[in-house]
């Protein structure tokens, strides 16, 4: 396997930062609310860290009937892709869903506190449903590649909600009611990784293994991957929910590179007529479940 350029790699992380940066103010711009996780810093907050404290960019409500789809970018916990966000949130919402953006926390944050934003961003949903004017049982998440595995982690590590919580937004459910994992949620654990075995690593591996932490609970999930990403992963988390007799959808495309979003041509992403369906296939699936 071909090294990366530390430097090439930098680069292009920085021109990713800019990107992502330029979007927000392009939300700014346009009205959009956007509202912090955590009044104050969020827990664990990593004062080194550039960018933003954890926060929600909430496109105003437009039926109070409709459900609300929390997107998340990828990037691979280092920066994160502005064409798997805005895009894709507006695409949604055009569709006559209600839309949220996640701006989780990445590197030098860990990849776990980074995953809690996304059960942080269900729950402040739900605890503020009323306020917001949206169904409190009707809360997505979804996400690409890393934003992939936020999603997952949701939707595997949530909980109920703790009602001796000083903090109310803690006392309600961080559930979601639906979650899309787009080429994302992929299986360390299961990945021979070189030969030899060790017990301790692998058990440390698997604890943070979405695929391996399904539960009985678990909200339905839709997987989209494209066969040129590599299908396995989406085939083996199939497979988990199948056996598991948790509700899902699973749609693989032969063409298409990781990273594409949309699919559609614009915004930086790759043109895939064939593929780029895997969008309106996931607005058909969420109507049927309510949303």
């Amino acid at each position: 396997m071909d090294r990366i350029d530390p430097k090439r790699l930098q680069e292009f992380r920085e021109i990713r930062g800019r990107q992502w940066a330029n979007m927000w103010d392009e939300i700014n711009s346009e009205g959009v609310p956007v509202y912090d996780l955590w009044e104050g810093d969020a827990p664990n907050w990593n004062p080194e860290a550039t960018g933003s404290q954890p926060r929600l960019a909430l496109y105003p409500v437009k039926d109070s009937n409709r459900g609300t789809v929390i997107i998340c970018a990828g990037g691979g916990f280092m920066f994160k892709s502005f064409n798997e966000a805005k895009p894709v949130a507006e695409y949604f919402y055009g569709a006559g869903l209600n839309a949220a953006i996640l701006d989780y926390r990445v590197n030098p944050h860990s990849r776990e506190t980074g995953c809690d934003d996304g059960l942080r961003a269900v729950r402040f949903l739900r605890a503020n449903a009323d306020r917001f004017g949206i169904p409190s049982d009707k809360i997505a998440i979804g996400g690409f590649s890393a934003g992939g595995m936020v999603s997952a982690y949701t939707a595997t590590r949530f909980d109920y909600g703790n009602p001796d919580a000083n903090d109310p937004i803690e006392r309600v459910s961080s559930r979601p009611d639906a979650a899309l994992i787009l080429y994302g949620a992929m299986s360390p654990a299961s990945s021979a990784g070189g030969l030899g075995y060790d017990i301790k690593k692998q058990n440390e591996i698997a604890q943070f293994d979405n695929v391996k932490n399904l539960r009985y609970d678990c909200p339905p999930f839709f997987i989209f991957q494209t066969h040129e990403d590599d299908p396995r992963s989406a085939m083996i988390f199939g497979k988990e929910l199948a056996d598991r007799g948790i509700p899902f959808e699973v749609h693989t495309f032969a063409n298409g590179p990781h990273g594409g979003g949309l699919y559609n041509g614009k915004d930086e992403t790759p043109d895939f007529p064939r593929t780029a369906r895997w969008a309106d296939l996931a607005v058909g699936w969420l109507a049927e479940l309510g949303f």
